[in-house]
């Protein structure tokens, strides 16, 4: 017996044993869509400039804290990214997403 098959013989078997209203509630499934809202901040570091001493790394200042407080407010980080200006400046920025709770 094929799927469509089956699922007509379902439907008029369960029509004789239901009332209509609740087969129509029964079959109904409602899919909400997640909704997501996003934050892009800047990533605060510095980088040493020295070249001449390459035991230094470039230090991050209170990055992972301000990570984990981000992640406390429900902030997941999805993405980072290195962005260079026109100038010759770089810079990073952290994309971040959570549930939007207004949806």
């Amino acid at each position: 017996m094929s799927v469509k098959r089956f699922q007509i013989d379902f439907l008029r078997r369960a029509q004789t044993l239901l009332l209509p209203n609740s087969i129509s509630s029964m079959l109904k499934v409602k899919f909400d869509m997640v909704k997501w809202e996003y934050k892009v901040v800047p990533i605060k570091t510095q980088i040493h400039s020295d070249h001449f001493q390459t035991e230094k790394k470039p230090s991050i200042d209170n990055v992972q804290n301000d990570l984990n407080a981000l992640g406390n407010e429900g902030w997941e980080l999805i993405g980072v990214q290195d962005i260079s200006l026109p100038d010759g400046r770089m810079f990073t920025v952290a994309y971040l997403k959570r549930q939007n709770s207004r949806g």
